[in-house]
């Protein structure tokens, strides 16, 4: 019968222990431990303290601990990084050392087991009547043993990897040592041009040295002037103080004579207001629109004042009787002003300017115009057709527009003295007998309901109403154009345009 079992040199590094022989006589239970089970040699392999778990360069139990790594240091610390490396190379040389004895060990337990081999092959031969008994245990010891053989020749393979590994490892600090040594003997060099710089710069600090000397020469010249030159200050110090008493002096006077102009402004708004309310504070003028277009055929039935001191104008009636006689019948009517058919915008602006120094003083006024269709209630107000102030004739002006113009004049004078004012515009016409927002913004809902009422001052105020700040006469004037955009007009006899509202 031929043996199916390996070589002995094919046995890698296992140690079992060979059977207890029985007699030849007892060959069922010789053949039982003859030939251990699987789990024997699993246990053989485990006393061994090589387990499938071990690595195979034996850094479990080499005594050798951790193997150095290189530690992070500057570029300067040559000595360091040499420290570093000379560890490595002695832990490297120490690892070779142990992985040879470790070999060597194997070499022995080789041996042994061949011997072994050789028992077992004896006993194989006088157990011959065993063998059918006996071949699957040796299918499994085959099974093992080739397991085994596979895990020794991946230990050498890994053993030969990790010679090559050190080996490469040796051939990189021996590089590195070169470069180490290239580096120490730049650091040499420019050390060598360091201490040739400090050279330098000890020859250049004994020339500081002498220049020195000189600048203390030239400070003590500069003291000298600067003594002079704080004499001229002290001097001009006194020339300041003297000055600022005399501008302590000035301001006080800038304050009376302030408060004797606002003493003066207030005489002069309380001598305004009484001319004022001397001439009254209601009045009625009278202004008569010339004829126009047919109503030129026929006469005019108004008298006018002789002068401008008479403010009287004479109506005049004719009718016919019972007997067909034609009576004529006079009407006089009293006014505080009469402006006949040539009186112009401007003189009409001057009888009512002084109304709008009022309003700038702090007092409340209202000009309005009132009369029938066609009278000439905007033409007055506001010019032709409240077309813009930058698209009439100057002479064509209304009163709105020269009395913004005046307003922004004074408010431009009075600001140099440090008043501020602030103007805001509102436009509201009745029609119909409501209240209706000439300057609201057009949306698509129903506008908010306009309700006139008194503030805490008394002041009358409307509710819901747009306030527009106005900063300029072109701004008011924009508010009217926009104003008259929005009223409510209609043709007249004579009219095209004439408003059917009050604004």
């Amino acid at each position: 019968m031929q043996s199916s079992l390996a070589p002995p040199g094919s046995i890698k590094r296992r140690r079992i222990d060979g059977p207890t022989h029985q007699g030849v006589g007892s060959p069922s239970k010789g053949a039982s431990s003859a030939f251990p089970q699987p789990a024997s040699i699993a246990e053989a392999l485990a006393g061994n303290g090589l387990s499938d778990g071990e690595d195979s360069d034996g850094s479990a139990d080499d005594g050798l601990g951790p193997r150095p790594t290189l530690k992070s240091r500057s570029t300067d610390d040559i000595h360091g990084r040499l420290s570093d490396l000379e560890k490595i190379a002695v832990y490297m040389t120490q690892k070779t050392r142990t992985t040879k004895k470790a070999k060597k060990q194997l070499e022995v337990e080789l041996d042994k087991n061949s011997t072994h081999v050789a028992q077992l092959e004896l006993e194989k031969g006088m157990l011959g009547a065993k063998v059918e008994a006996a071949e699957k245990q040796i299918l499994d010891l085959q099974t093992a043993k080739r397991r085994c053989e596979d895990e020794l020749e991946d230990a050498q393979r890994k053993h030969k990897s990790r010679v090559a590994e050190m080996h490469d490892e040796q051939l990189l600090l021996k590089k590195v040592a070169a470069e180490l040594r290239e580096e120490l003997d730049e650091t040499s060099v420019r050390l060598q041009t360091k201490k040739d710089e400090c050279t330098r710069l000890e020859a250049t600090m004994s020339k500081q040295a002498s220049d020195q000397v000189e600048l203390e020469s030239s400070c003590r010249g500069l003291r000298a002037k600067v003594e002079q030159l704080e004499d001229v200050v002290n001097e001009r110090e006194i020339r300041i103080a003297e000055l600022e008493e005399d501008v302590a002096s000035r301001s006080h006077t800038i304050d009376e004579l302030e408060a004797k102009l606002r003493k003066e402004e207030t005489m002069r708004r309380n001598l305004h207001n009484t001319i004022q309310e001397l001439k009254g504070n209601i009045r009625v003028f009278c202004r008569v629109r010339p004829l126009l277009g047919e109503e030129k055929d026929a006469a005019l039935p108004i008298t006018f004042p002789s002068c401008e001191d008479s403010n009287q104008i004479e109506l005049t009636q004719t009718s016919e009787n019972a007997l067909g006689r034609a009576t004529a019948k006079t009407f006089p009517f009293k006014f505080d002003r009469v402006f006949s058919t040539d009186s112009t915008q401007e003189a009409v602006f001057e009888e009512v300017s002084q109304l709008i120094q009022s309003a700038l003083d702090g007092y409340p006024v209202c000009i309005f115009a009132y009369g029938q269709t066609g009278s000439g209630k905007t033409h007055t107000m506001q010019g032709p057709d409240a077309i813009s102030a930058s698209e009439m004739d100057a002479h064509g002006l209304g009163i709105i527009p020269r009395a913004v113009k005046q307003i922004y004049e004074n408010t431009s004078k009075l600001a140099e003295r440090g008043w501020e004012y602030t103007l805001d515009g509102q436009f509201l016409e009745i029609y119909n007998e409501t209240i209706q927002d000439l300057l609201a913004p057009a949306t698509r809902g129903k506008p908010a309901k306009l309700d006139i009422y008194q503030d805490s001052e008394g002041h009358t105020r409307v509710k819901n109403v747009t306030t527009v700040s106005v900063d300029s006469a072109e701004r008011v004037h924009w508010l009217l154009a926009r104003a008259a955009d929005n009223r409510t007009v209609a043709a007249t006899n004579c009219n095209e345009r004439s408003s059917r509202s009050h604004s």
